[in-house]
C-alpha cells in the first residue's frame, strides 16, 4: 500500500508541473494562478498521505478509521487555508486558472487505478 500512495503522488505532482508548463506557455501571467490551484490541492494531500502512510500497519478497524476522519479534517482545513490566504491576498487571482489547476489535481485520483496498476 505505501508504495501506491507514493506513485499517486508522484503521478500528482508530475501532473501539476505538467498544467504550470501548459499554463506557460498559454499565457505567464498565469502561472501564479495555477501554481496557488495546484499547491492547495498537492499539499493536503501530501499531509493526508503522510498522516496515512504512518497508519497503514494499524490492524484496528476503528482506530484507523478514526485516524483517516481526522486526517481528512486536517487535509479540508489546510485547503480551506490556502484559498482563504490566496484570496484575502489581494493579489488579481485568475480563479477559473487556479479552481483548474485544483480540480485537475483532486480529479487525477480518480486514475489511481491505473497510476497505481502492478504494484
Amino acid at each position: 500500500m505505501k508504495n501506491q500512495i507514493k506513485r499517486i503522488l508522484i503521478f500528482q505532482y508530475i501532473l501539476g508541473v505538467t498544467y504550470l508548463i501548459g499554463t506557460s506557455f498559454w499565457d505567464i501571467a498565469f502561472i501564479p494562478s495555477a501554481l496557488v490551484g495546484c499547491v492547495a490541492a498537492l499539499v493536503p494531500k501530501t499531509y493526508f498521505s503522510i498522516r496515512m502512510l504512518r497508519e497503514t500497519d494499524n490492524n484496528n478497524a476503528t482506530q484507523w478509521l478514526g485516524y483517516a476522519y481526522r486526517s481528512e479534517i486536517g487535509k479540508w482545513v489546510i485547503t480551506s487555508a490556502i484559498l482563504v490566504l490566496a484570496f484575502t491576498s489581494g493579489y488579481p487571482w485568475d480563479p477559473v486558472v487556479l479552481f483548474a489547476g485544483f480540480v485537475l489535481i483532486q480529479v487525477s485520483g480518480w486514475f489511481a487505478p491505473i497510476v497505481t496498476k502492478g504494484s
